[in-house]
Protein backbone atom coordinates (compact mmCIF):
# COMPACT_ATOMS: atom_id res chain seq x y z
CA UNK A 1 0.00 0.00 0.00
CA UNK A 2 1.23 3.88 -0.63
CA UNK A 3 1.84 5.72 2.01
CA UNK A 4 -0.09 8.75 1.87
CA UNK A 5 2.41 11.04 0.92
CA UNK A 6 3.63 9.08 -2.07
CA UNK A 7 -0.48 8.33 -3.19
CA UNK A 8 -0.59 12.43 -2.84
CA UNK A 9 2.85 12.49 -5.80
CA UNK A 10 1.43 10.09 -7.34
CA UNK A 11 -1.78 12.09 -8.14
CA UNK A 12 -0.37 15.17 -8.55
CA UNK A 13 1.83 13.65 -10.88
CA UNK A 14 -0.95 12.43 -13.18
CA UNK A 15 -2.90 15.12 -13.01
CA UNK A 16 -0.20 17.34 -14.31
CA UNK A 17 0.75 14.63 -17.32
CA UNK A 18 -2.72 14.68 -18.04
CA UNK A 19 -3.22 18.51 -17.78
CA UNK A 20 -0.17 18.40 -20.02
CA UNK A 21 -1.65 16.08 -23.03
CA UNK A 22 -4.83 17.63 -23.13
CA UNK A 23 -3.39 21.31 -23.43
CA UNK A 24 -1.53 20.11 -26.11
CA UNK A 25 -4.43 17.88 -27.78
CA UNK A 26 -6.20 21.70 -27.79
CA UNK A 27 -2.91 23.23 -29.88
CA UNK A 28 -3.39 22.44 -33.74
CA UNK A 29 -0.68 20.72 -34.70
CA UNK A 30 1.70 22.17 -37.65
CA UNK A 31 0.16 20.78 -40.39
CA UNK A 32 3.03 19.61 -43.13
CA UNK A 33 1.93 20.41 -46.41
CA UNK A 34 -0.50 17.35 -47.92
CA UNK A 35 0.62 17.48 -51.11
CA UNK A 36 3.89 17.57 -53.71
CA UNK A 37 4.44 19.41 -56.71
CA UNK A 38 7.96 19.00 -58.68
CA UNK A 39 8.32 21.30 -62.34
CA UNK A 40 4.34 21.57 -62.16
CA UNK A 41 3.82 18.17 -61.59
CA UNK A 42 1.75 16.53 -58.70
CA UNK A 43 2.32 13.43 -56.84
CA UNK A 44 -0.24 10.64 -57.02
CA UNK A 45 -2.60 11.28 -54.22
CA UNK A 46 -2.93 15.12 -55.47
CA UNK A 47 -3.70 13.66 -58.65
CA UNK A 48 -6.17 11.17 -57.41
CA UNK A 49 -7.84 14.16 -55.63
CA UNK A 50 -8.14 16.09 -58.90
CA UNK A 51 -9.90 12.94 -60.51
CA UNK A 52 -12.11 12.85 -57.62
CA UNK A 53 -12.87 16.66 -57.46
CA UNK A 54 -14.34 16.41 -60.88
CA UNK A 55 -16.33 12.78 -60.50
CA UNK A 56 -17.97 14.44 -57.73
CA UNK A 57 -17.62 18.49 -56.91
CA UNK A 58 -17.52 20.17 -59.97
CA UNK A 59 -20.98 20.52 -61.18
CA UNK A 60 -21.45 22.32 -58.47
CA UNK A 61 -18.66 24.03 -56.93
CA UNK A 62 -16.71 24.69 -60.69
CA UNK A 63 -14.43 23.45 -62.89
CA UNK A 64 -11.51 24.53 -61.22
CA UNK A 65 -13.10 24.63 -57.33
CA UNK A 66 -13.44 28.36 -57.53
CA UNK A 67 -17.24 28.51 -57.36
CA UNK A 68 -20.47 28.82 -59.12
CA UNK A 69 -23.56 30.49 -58.16
CA UNK A 70 -24.61 27.12 -56.78
CA UNK A 71 -22.27 26.35 -54.44
CA UNK A 72 -19.06 28.42 -52.81
CA UNK A 73 -15.17 28.42 -54.16
CA UNK A 74 -13.57 25.31 -52.08
CA UNK A 75 -10.32 27.07 -52.52
CA UNK A 76 -11.17 30.10 -50.74
CA UNK A 77 -13.17 27.84 -47.96
CA UNK A 78 -9.92 24.89 -48.08
CA UNK A 79 -7.73 27.67 -46.54
CA UNK A 80 -8.54 27.59 -43.27
CA UNK A 81 -9.49 23.63 -42.64
CA UNK A 82 -7.17 21.67 -41.56
CA UNK A 83 -7.48 17.79 -43.37
CA UNK A 84 -9.24 16.69 -40.11
CA UNK A 85 -12.17 19.53 -40.33
CA UNK A 86 -12.43 19.05 -43.97
CA UNK A 87 -13.06 15.31 -43.89
CA UNK A 88 -15.34 15.66 -41.10
CA UNK A 89 -17.13 18.56 -43.27
CA UNK A 90 -16.73 16.07 -46.18
CA UNK A 91 -18.29 13.31 -44.69
CA UNK A 92 -20.37 14.31 -42.23
CA UNK A 93 -21.77 18.00 -42.06
CA UNK A 94 -23.86 17.89 -44.71
CA UNK A 95 -26.43 15.36 -44.01
CA UNK A 96 -29.63 16.18 -42.24
CA UNK A 97 -29.18 13.99 -38.29
CA UNK A 98 -29.98 15.85 -35.24
CA UNK A 99 -29.44 13.58 -32.32
CA UNK A 100 -32.37 13.67 -30.49
CA UNK A 101 -30.84 14.98 -27.69
CA UNK A 102 -29.65 18.63 -29.06
CA UNK A 103 -33.99 18.38 -31.43
CA UNK A 104 -35.66 18.40 -27.67
CA UNK A 105 -32.98 20.34 -25.17
CA UNK A 106 -32.99 23.24 -23.48
CA UNK A 107 -31.29 25.09 -26.70
CA UNK A 108 -33.59 22.77 -29.17
CA UNK A 109 -35.60 25.63 -30.85
CA UNK A 110 -32.33 27.09 -32.58
CA UNK A 111 -31.63 23.39 -33.73
CA UNK A 112 -35.17 22.12 -34.83
CA UNK A 113 -35.62 25.66 -36.76
CA UNK A 114 -32.11 24.88 -39.25
CA UNK A 115 -33.49 21.47 -39.56
CA UNK A 116 -36.55 22.76 -40.44
CA UNK A 117 -34.89 25.35 -43.21
CA UNK A 118 -32.47 22.17 -44.35
CA UNK A 119 -35.59 20.44 -45.11
CA UNK A 120 -37.55 22.82 -46.68
CA UNK A 121 -34.39 23.68 -48.96
CA UNK A 122 -34.73 20.41 -50.11
CA UNK A 123 -38.21 20.41 -50.98
CA UNK A 124 -37.86 23.50 -52.95
CA UNK A 125 -35.31 21.62 -54.81
CA UNK A 126 -32.31 23.66 -53.88
CA UNK A 127 -29.14 22.08 -54.05
CA UNK A 128 -27.69 20.51 -51.14
CA UNK A 129 -24.46 19.22 -50.56
CA UNK A 130 -24.76 15.65 -49.74
CA UNK A 131 -22.80 13.64 -46.70
CA UNK A 132 -20.16 11.51 -48.75
CA UNK A 133 -19.85 9.04 -45.53
CA UNK A 134 -21.59 6.33 -47.06
CA UNK A 135 -20.41 7.39 -51.10
CA UNK A 136 -17.43 4.28 -50.83
CA UNK A 137 -16.31 5.34 -54.05
CA UNK A 138 -15.48 9.20 -52.43
CA UNK A 139 -14.72 8.02 -48.62
CA UNK A 140 -11.16 6.69 -49.99
CA UNK A 141 -9.92 9.67 -51.72
CA UNK A 142 -11.17 12.25 -48.97
CA UNK A 143 -7.98 13.45 -48.15
CA UNK A 144 -6.84 12.86 -51.76
CA UNK A 145 -9.45 15.53 -52.69
CA UNK A 146 -7.67 17.65 -49.78
CA UNK A 147 -4.38 17.61 -51.02
CA UNK A 148 -5.74 18.78 -54.46
CA UNK A 149 -7.89 21.40 -52.95
CA UNK A 150 -5.05 22.65 -51.04
CA UNK A 151 -2.46 22.91 -53.61
CA UNK A 152 -5.13 25.04 -55.43
CA UNK A 153 -5.46 27.30 -52.17
CA UNK A 154 -1.87 27.84 -51.72
CA UNK A 155 -1.34 29.03 -55.32
CA UNK A 156 0.91 26.15 -55.50
CA UNK A 157 -1.37 24.27 -58.73
CA UNK A 158 -3.14 26.70 -61.11
CA UNK A 159 -6.21 25.66 -62.83
CA UNK A 160 -6.74 22.72 -65.12
CA UNK A 161 -5.82 18.83 -65.55
CA UNK A 162 -2.35 18.32 -63.58
CA UNK A 163 0.19 16.23 -64.99
CA UNK A 164 1.58 13.32 -62.22
CA UNK A 165 5.31 13.57 -61.52
CA UNK A 166 5.47 9.76 -63.05
CA UNK A 167 4.39 11.05 -66.72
Amino acid sequence: MLAPIRLFQWLAMSVLVISAHALAADRPPEEKVPYRIVDGKVDESTYLGWRAYHSACHACHGVDAVGTAVAPSLVERVKSLSARDFTTKVLTSYRIVVPSSEAWGDDSTAVREAFLEEVLRRARGEVTMPAWEGATTMRPHVLDLYAYLRARADGALGPGKPQRIDE
